[in-house]
């Protein structure tokens, strides 16, 4: 398994790239930034894009989503306590940020719950759910790696004062987080990686 941060994101938002060394089959976490960008560069490299995992519904980390379905045609995951974010600038917060309607996701997700398996290729990620950054926040394991978003970030955890967003539960979460990271690294939505 490869992993790769991809695209140019305005906002900082580290989206991943994770690529089945034996088959080429990938995915992608977190997609922001320019989609026919990323779309061109899957191509160059002949990766088969096989889904789009969202670790939340944040507008920083769906801004790629409907282009990338639209030329790729695969499905995306998140958590179906954030799908409401998708189509939302205001619980998304892009439209705190910009104002108006703000950023919004047409491509309709399916839904993933805490232990739910995905598997792709010889791509496997568990998923964790890990309330408070959002409502609907979850994590994606897969082997050593933990795609965290923004619940964990090497130097501390995300912002808890959008809406959904709780400082008790996000530190409960980070509880259960830690324990379970131990010995992996992980890939957070924005910043740095980090070994636990």
């Amino acid at each position: 398994m490869k992993i790769y941060t991809v695209g140019a994101s305005v906002f900082a938002t580290n989206t991943y790239l994770v690529v089945d060394d034996d088959t080429n089959k990938a995915v992608l976490i977190d997609p922001d930034g320019d989609g026919k960008q990323i779309a061109a560069l899957l191509d160059r490299e002949g990766y088969s894009l096989e889904a789009i995992l969202l670790t939340h519904g944040h507008f920083d980390h769906i801004g790629a989503v409907d282009a990338l379905v639209e030329m790729k045609k695969v499905p995306v995951y998140i958590s179906e306590k954030d799908e409401e974010l998708l189509r939302d600038g205001a619980k998304n917060a892009s439209s705190v940020f910009f104002g108006g309607r703000g950023i919004v996701c047409q491509t309709k997700p399916r839904t993933v719950k805490d232990t739910d398996t995905l598997i792709f290729g010889g791509l496997r990620f568990v998923v964790m759910e890990t309330p408070g950054h959002t409502r609907g926040s979850v994590c994606y394991f897969a082997g050593d790696a933990v795609f965290t978003g923004d619940t964990f970030f090497a130097d501390g955890y995300g912002r808890t004062d959008l809406y959904g967003g709780s400082e008790q539960m996000i530190l409960h979460s980070l509880r259960k987080l830690v324990t379970c990271m131990k010995g992996k690294r992980a890939y957070p939505g924005h910043g740095e990686t980090a070994d636990v």
